[in-house]
């Protein structure tokens, strides 16, 4: 090499010092595919679980099903009377049947459609704090639109930006995204369960003192109970049969004695306040359950889209 070619490449060297870091980190910090991936990561996740795909269904063939099932049963029915019972007496369009179809609903499509059979769908709490803030929202404006019509927008907004994250592969920057604010998020769903389980009991106060002492007896003895049934099962002073029967069924025994128990007695005559419920397989209100939110006008269509795009956020 010539005297000028050696010296002109120590002071490109020295002058930048972080060239060959950046050259050896170029393909950590390289862009998704976008042009020519269109798909990809949709693809790739169906090649991935396609193996697995059949299995993941003939393995359901086992008792230990049976148990989680009925878990999962009423940890998503619990939340649901919650947060239905928050939005029937908001909105008088939503109920709980909505909430309990619409959660089979999107289960069934995401785990036959989505390639993970084994997915386990529920409600959550922002979800219903952003329902009923979009309703607070509009029914404050002149001429306002049908909430329904306007809601089923914001939720078609929301699915078709879905549908284009996963098309250019947006999902890739989330190696971006530190732990914190999923953390953070968690922190928040949490805190509105909690929220929501107080407010729940503090509105009995509105139908009298005798009932709501009633509702705060039966929820305690509900969360002693469940947590007494966890304690006994990891006792040796039961058969590892009946132990492990405490462990799978503790929490449903618990919620159907409770609620039993406010039918019982004295308990019953204090008339503590309950889910209002329809007809079976009536929608709230006993409105049509097909919405036809296409026959909402162009200009809260356009409205409902940044409502979508936080609905995104969320998701």
């Amino acid at each position: 090499m010539p005297p000028g070619s050696l010296a002109s490449a120590l002071e490109h060297t020295l002058l930048s010092p972080s060239a060959t870091l950046r050259g050896s980190h170029a393909s950590r910090w390289s862009l998704p595919p976008f042009i020519g991936g269109l798909g990809v990561g949709i693809t790739q996740d169906f090649r991935a679980r396609a193996p697995w795909y059949i299995s993941d269904w003939t393995d359901a063939w086992n008792y230990r099903v049976i148990p989680a099932t009925t878990l999962i049963f009423f940890a998503n029915v619990l939340p649901g009377i919650a947060f239905s019972l928050d939005l029937v007496e908001t909105t008088q369009q939503y109920g709980l049947s909505e909430v309990l179809i619409s959660c089979f609903m999107a289960a069934f499509i995401f785990s036959v459609l989505g390639a993970q059979p084994l997915t386990i769908a529920g409600v959550t709490g922002p979800i219903t704090v952003f329902n009923k803030t979009i309703y607070d929202i509009i029914e404050k404006q002149p001429n306002a639109p049908n909430y329904l019509h306007f809601i089923g927008w914001v939720y078609m907004w929301a699915a078709i930006i879905h549908w284009i994250t996963a098309t250019l592969n947006w999902c890739n920057f989330l190696k971006y995204v530190t732990r914190f604010s999923c953390d953070t998020f968690g922190f928040y769903v949490s805190w509105v369960y909690l929220q929501y389980g107080v407010q729940v009991i503090t509105r009995q106060f509105s139908g009298g003192t005798d009932g709501a002492f009633v509702a705060i007896i039966l929820a305690l003895l509900m969360l002693v109970t469940s947590f007494l049934f966890q304690a006994l099962s990891k006792r040796a002073c039961f058969h590892s049969i009946i132990r492990r029967c405490f462990a799978d069924y503790g929490m449903p025994i618990s919620l159907v004695a409770a609620s039993g128990m406010a039918y019982w007695g004295r308990f019953n005559s204090a008339n503590s306040s309950t889910l209002p419920v329809g007809a079976a397989f009536r929608a709230a209100n006993g409105r049509a359950w097909l919405v036809k939110f296409w026959e909402l006008d162009g200009k809260w269509v356009g409205i409902a889209l940044p409502f979508g795009i936080v609905l995104w956020i969320l998701f």
